[in-house]
């Protein structure tokens, strides 16, 4: 009896191990609420992990945009071309001769000249010297009055020593080369074609504005008025 008995309880604690536990609480129900979510983000963790925030707004005044326009330069404006040389002139004054002669002679080109107030084109000449046979000078001193300034007939007047500068508005007549006369016309519109050291006119008339330099000697010298419609003459 003695060893009966502790077989009995070990076959009883053996079956009580095999049945499951028995619990106390209720089963959970199915149709419980869910867990309320939070909208609260997570907060950062201290672990050393480095946040995603993205970084503050700026000012709502837009930043103007960079100019477009170039700098402005710092090399100083060229200055303004300085005026062409004018000669003096002041009138037109008319000379004829039986013959011109014009030693040390350079067509110097087209200038301007101020005749009555206005700029006009003339020929701009240099010589030498200068032969004038049977001179008349005429110019305009008041409206239809003349005044005539003419030499001894047949007589050759003459301006020198020194540099003369002749600025014309008008040169016509025969040019004598070794004998032979050419016509011509020259004018601001139709210069003379060659640039020669000397040359000689016959029957000539040239329109001046100006003759600077030198000294005039007319023999027998006549200066007289005239009436505008009435031609100058030698006498």
């Amino acid at each position: 009896m003695m060893r009966t008995q502790p077989l009995a309880a070990v076959a009883m604690v053996a079956v009580l191990a095999l049945q499951p536990p028995s619990s106390s609480e209720p089963p959970p129900s199915s149709s419980a609420s869910p867990a309320p979510t939070s909208s609260e983000p997570p907060p950062a963790s201290s672990t050393g992990t480095t946040t995603t925030t993205p970084p503050p707004v700026s000012s709502s005044v837009p930043t103007p945009p960079p100019s477009t326009e170039p700098p402005a330069s710092t090399t100083p404006a060229p200055p303004p071309p300085v005026p062409a040389p004018v000669a003096a002139g002041g009138r037109e004054w008319t000379l004829t001769a039986s013959r011109l002669e014009l030693g040390g002679l350079n067509y110097v080109g087209v200038a301007e000249a101020l005749v009555s107030g206005k700029l006009i084109k003339v020929l701009k000449f240099t010589a030498g010297d200068m032969k004038i046979k049977d001179l008349v000078q005429t110019a305009e001193i008041s409206p239809g009055r003349k005044l005539v300034t003419a030499a001894r007939p047949g007589s050759t007047s003459t301006v020198s020593p020194g540099r003369i500068e002749l600025f014309t508005v008008q040169l016509k007549g025969n040019l004598d080369i070794l004998g032979i006369k050419i016509p011509v016309d020259y004018t601001a519109a139709s210069p003379p074609p060659l640039n020669v050291p000397f040359a000689a006119f016959t029957d000539v008339t040239v329109r001046n504005t100006d003759l600077i330099g030198g000294t005039l000697t007319i023999p027998g010298a006549r200066i007289y008025v005239v009436s505008d419609q009435a031609p100058a003459e030698r006498r």
